[in-house]
């Protein structure tokens, strides 16, 4: 049976085990890690606010099984684990697993922040129509933060680059197939130094509690406080 509305959050590499995640540029593994546990939870509060008509996944690399942060476990969401270097098979994989099961389907890329409940409700409105759909979640650097499809183009999901998010080479690509195109932004993709210093900046600003708790707001911040040199 369908359910209407299901999201997945995607981190495509390992992230947590230390052992096989990769350093976030001049971070130490495990303030990467903290960094990927930061932006993971902050996800987690966002979705936490969603009918709960919305089935909600997490996943992560098979590398990470017995690593995760033990709060993921609190909201019951459902943990999937898959090969996330294959990038093809991970989507033909997620296909034939989750997105076959819903009418709408939004995949929310882990490192993305500024993504509000009001902004995922949006999403999910313009997927439902009859033609076939999809929604981009646009970053403040032309980056992809989420994509939104109301029916699974395995052609189009097989023709892109996943590890590259660039919004002009996804957005060429998406424009090669018969579909309605709608563009959402702007958020934030944290792949950098200078998208750190964004979004310390960002922080800031009082707005961003609509999308970073104050208890976030202060995981990140020791982490702003340990790379404070980086920041100027």
């Amino acid at each position: 049976m369908k359910s209407n509305s299901s999201i997945y959050i995607l981190l495509n590499s390992p992230g947590f085990n230390k052992e096989a995640v990769s350093e976030f540029e001049s971070f130490s593994k495990d303030d990467s890690i903290s960094l990927n546990s930061s932006l993971i939870l902050n996800h987690k509060e966002i979705l936490s606010k969603l009918p709960k008509t919305i089935r909600i996944t997490f996943n992560f690399d098979n590398n990470d099984k017995g690593f995760l942060p033990e709060e993921l476990k609190e909201n019951g969401f459902d943990i999937n684990f898959s090969d996330t270097s294959d990038k093809k098979n991970l989507f033909k994989s997620m296909s034939e697993k989750f997105f076959s099961n819903s009418d709408n389907n939004l995949i929310i890329f882990a490192g993305s922040i500024g993504i509000t409940p009001e902004d995922i409700q949006k999403a999910f409105n313009l997927l439902q129509i009859e033609d076939e759909v999809i929604v981009l979640g646009k970053t403040n650097r032309n980056n992809i933060a989420f994509i939104g499809f109301n029916a699974f183009n395995k052609e189009l999901f097989q023709d892109i680059a996943w590890d590259d998010l660039a919004f002009d080479n996804l957005l060429a690509k998406v424009n090669k197939h018969d579909n309605l195109i709608h563009v959402l932004g702007s958020f934030m993709l944290i792949n950098s130094i200078e998208d750190f210093k964004y979004l310390y900046a960002e922080l800031s600003k009082k707005e961003s509690l609509a999308y970073c708790s104050q208890n976030m707001h202060e995981r990140f911040t020791n982490l702003f406080i340990e790379y404070k040199e980086l920041l100027k």
